[in-house]
């Protein structure tokens, strides 16, 4: 989906898709920061081919089996993470291609032409979960190692434990798990039955991408120099959730949508309840 010209604004995509009049697709295009693109057996991608359709059916999604010689992958594009969590399962981190002449059977069209830009939409709404679940999961593990090292490590004749500042940033640590708790209980509950969940989402999703960085950056802070070293997994951790602020839509871009939202709900209803999780207290 992603290419250079089209991040945060998915419309602004290139690639084309054309029929050659044999039941056929061809694909022309680049995209960038592909994920595990380098390992898959099969990429699903977006193409436009109605350019003068409405802006959002646009582009339609297609199936394509790989390895295939119209999708060319020019090069694994490195990261401050170096290896991120998934590197070892998926077996690569992400990738610039260039799609030329690529045949794609009519048959691969994934669900109908016009039908691409929500199906992308729908899956970033449930990705922004997992990558939420992900993030307290990562940001849990953090916490307890920073409990683990501070019940142990000692200072001038104390351990950090005993000491209400150290006591107080995991308080704080803990605090901002839990609202990251309630924030992804509700959106799964939301999501379970079928209900809008978009203005939450985006909200979470912003909070989460935050909370893990200071809860990550705390255990960093908690250990000393052993945290800020490889020999924890923690510097590792640091340089890969950097990327949270940044993939499925960058902060800016969410919180954009969530003071539009808040305003729209005063103007239609006189308060901004509905915009602001009103359904559930």
């Amino acid at each position: 989906m992603t290419e250079k010209a089209a991040g945060a604004d998915a419309t602004g995509m290139q690639t084309r898709a054309v029929k050659d009049g044999n039941e056929n697709y061809i694909l022309n295009g680049e995209k960038w920061f592909s994920s595990a693109a380098s390992a898959a057996d099969m990429a699903v991608v977006m193409a436009m081919t109605d350019p003068d359709a409405p802006r959002h059916q646009r582009y339609s999604t297609f199936i394509v089996e790989l390895p295939n010689p119209g999708y060319i992958i020019k090069r694994d594009i490195g990261t401050m993470a170096k290896e991120g969590p998934l590197s070892h399962i998926m077996g690569g981190g992400h990738s610039e291609i260039e799609i030329k002449d690529l045949v794609i059977p009519a048959e691969n069209l994934l669900g109908g032409e016009g039908q691409g830009f929500n199906m992308g939409q729908h899956r970033l709404a449930y990705g922004r979960l997992r990558h939420g679940m992900h993030n307290v999961a990562m940001a849990q593990r953090a916490l307890d190692m920073a409990a683990a090292h501070v019940t142990q490590r000692e200072t001038f004749g104390k351990k950090l434990s005993e000491r209400q500042g150290v006591q107080w940033m995991l308080a704080d640590c803990a605090s901002e798990l839990y609202m990251a708790r309630l924030m992804l209980l509700h959106i799964a509950y939301k999501a379970e039955r079928g209900m809008d969940l978009r203005q939450e989402n985006s909200i979470a999703k912003v909070f989460l991408a935050h909370m893990v960085h200071k809860v990550v950056d705390t255990a960093i802070q908690l250990h000393g120099a052993l945290g800020y070293s490889t020999d924890t997994p923690l510097a590792a951790w640091y340089t890969h959730i950097r990327s949270q602020r940044l993939v499925d839509g960058p902060d800016e871009v969410h919180r954009w949508t969530v003071g539009r939202n808040v305003i729209k709900a005063y103007e239609q209803f006189g308060t901004t309840a509905s915009a602001a999780g009103g359904d559930l207290l």
